[in-house]
């Protein structure tokens, strides 16, 4: 049987199992085919994954097991060091610990007794935090970190130890691509005709953003930042890459101020969200639920860890986004935020924005599972996050999209593609590449947009749009506001046996969307108690 070890982690029992088929190697600097020749000499070959700094290796065909080819590895010369790599589940996404220990010390834990603490476990200091907080990393006189976090957790001195966990992220694609602009655009009003009354829209089975832009007399204000963490940018987008449309870009992967896309890998996806959230209004292809809002594209980086989100959320809060889209998850199924994790969304969401706090917006998953269901090992760990707005997928006639997650956590539903209904019309990369001789088009569909976009992808930056909206006309609202006012103004769907006595459903949480609603009741309170009496 594999071996299990049980850690303390974002608040709950982790339970990580020792891969059996993979192990991680980092080279010395400067040799890194040296090293790949060492593994491949111990019948081990690349598993096709880099995480934080390693390269993840299959030693299926090794004629040792995995415990004693990782020993003959790190004796290998080329090899600066080797670890196990980690699962969580029996889904087989791989686990990478870096080196790296996100700490918290009681505060009033002496000095003396904190250095002595690191040093039984041979760590040393990375970066000190204020409340006792700080990030260790293990050393050659160490044990592994997942073994030298476990001894501090036995600490009374200690809170928190946590070792950081490289692994790999998926966006949340959307279920397959269909045409372009406004009056194709029935998510943000739908009137059940397309061109002529079709059997796949119902009439107003939509989020009642152009409404919202009646109601608010405004189409968003520049001043508005949405920041979508994603990869696949078409930056130079006539809908998106407008002059004084684009603030901080930012790619975490190539360490540059241009994310964009790459036809090879088929990377698209941050195009078709933005669009969704922010595509401008000026006379010609898709419009975004706020068209004057500014738009932040951030291209994650090549691995989910500590350090890599953190370094995500951190960024977007520095450089002044208001809103953070984020349609992707973890791999694994089974997924559990790291305090580090955890604290760094939790700062942007609470402290950015100049202290009333980043709208953070996550994508609930399009797996049909409940996504905190830890006995099912279903746990999305970035969706449940307390100070974020989980979102599900409602489709064009009202109903919940087959494929989308659930759960007590779900905030929101918001319209996207789903089986009855429609896909979504938003901008769509360019141009064409050539693979096996053969021209493709690139992106979801030929030309500047696609038809078919979807999934809980596609509702997401839908509700960022209109966190935006709302504060465009009510940049005073805190982060907690915003979030309390959407879901206060839900428009309820479904079987009404769905939601409980607290108004709320597993399948579409407070219900969907409802931009008009939310402005009108944002400008009713701002205006005094009797507008916001004449509303209700």
């Amino acid at each position: 049987m594999p071996e299990k070890i049980a850690l303390q982690y974002g608040g709950s029992e982790l339970q990580l199992e020792k891969s059996e088929k993979l192990v991680a190697v980092r080279p010395q600097i400067g040799r890194s085919s040296e090293m790949l020749a060492a593994v491949a000499a111990h019948h081990g070959g690349p598993a096709g994954l880099k995480l934080g700094g390693f390269e993840v290796v299959s030693v299926e065909r090794a004629a040792a097991p995995a415990d004693e080819t990782l020993d003959q590895l790190r004796a290998a010369s080329p090899v600066q060091t080797a670890s196990h790599v980690y699962h969580t589940s029996d889904d087989g996404t791989p686990f990478v610990p870096t080196g790296e220990i996100y700490v918290v010390f009681r505060e009033d834990t002496p000095i003396a007794r904190r250095r002595e603490l690191l040093e039984q476990q041979g760590l040393e200091r990375s970066e000190e935090r204020e409340h006792g907080r700080a990030i260790v990393r293990v050393t050659p006189q160490s044990p592994n970190p997942i073994k030298a976090a476990a001894a501090l957790q036995q600490a009374p001195e200690i809170l928190c130890a946590e070792p950081e966990l490289a692994t790999t992220g998926k966006l949340l694609t959307a279920i397959p691509p269909l045409d372009p602009l406004l009056d194709q655009q029935w998510h943000l009003r739908n009137a059940g005709v397309n061109g002529s009354p079709s059997t796949f829209l119902e009439p107003g089975a939509d989020a009642r953003v152009v409404e919202a832009w009646e109601a608010a007399g405004t189409l968003g204000d520049p001043a508005a930042v949405v920041a979508v963490i994603d990869d696949g940018f078409d930056l130079d987008h006539p809908d998106l890459g407008r002059p004084g449309k684009v603030v901080a870009p930012r790619d975490f992967s190539t360490g540059t101020s241009r994310p964009t896309f790459s036809t090879a890998e088929t990377e698209w996806h941050g195009t078709a969200c933005s669009g969704v959230a922010v595509a401008a209004a000026d006379g010609q292809g898709v419009v975004g639920a706020a068209p004057r809002a500014r738009w932040m594209p951030v291209g994650w980086g090549p691995h989910l860890s500590d350090s890599q989100v953190e370094a995500w959320f951190d960024y977007v809060a520095e450089q002044g986004a208001w809103v953070v889209s984020c349609s992707w998850s973890a791999a694994a199924r089974r997924f559990t935020l790291s305090t580090r994790i955890h604290h760094a969304i939790e700062r942007c969401a609470r402290f950015g924005r100049n202290g009333k706090g980043c709208v953070i917006v996550f994508a609930a998953g399009n797996e049909t599972r409940d996504i905190n269901d830890p006995g099912a090992d279903s746990i999305n760990g970035f969706a449940i996050h307390p100070d974020v707005i989980a979102v599900a997928a409602s489709n064009s006639v009202d109903k919940r999209s087959s494929y989308s997650n659930f759960g007590d956590a779900i905030w929101l539903c918001a319209p996207s593609s789903g089986a009855g209904g429609k896909g979504v019309t938003t901008a769509d990369v360019r141009g064409s590449y050539v693979e096996n001789g053969v021209t493709r088009f690139a992106g979801y569909s030929p030309g500047l947009y696609t038809h078919d976009f979807g999934g809980t992808s596609s509702s997401t930056p839908l509700v960022a749009g209109v966190a935006a909206l709302l504060l465009s006309v009510r940049p005073d609202l805190t982060s907690r506001e915003v979030k309390e006012l959407l879901a206060r103004t839900a428009r309820k769907i479904g079987d009404p046996a769905d939601y409980g006595p607290d108004g709320r459903s597993r399948l579409y949480g407070h219900g969907c969307v409802n931009a008009a609603a939310a402005v009108r009741a944002a400008l009713a309170e701002a205006a005094g108690p009797q507008a916001t009496a004449a509303v209700s």
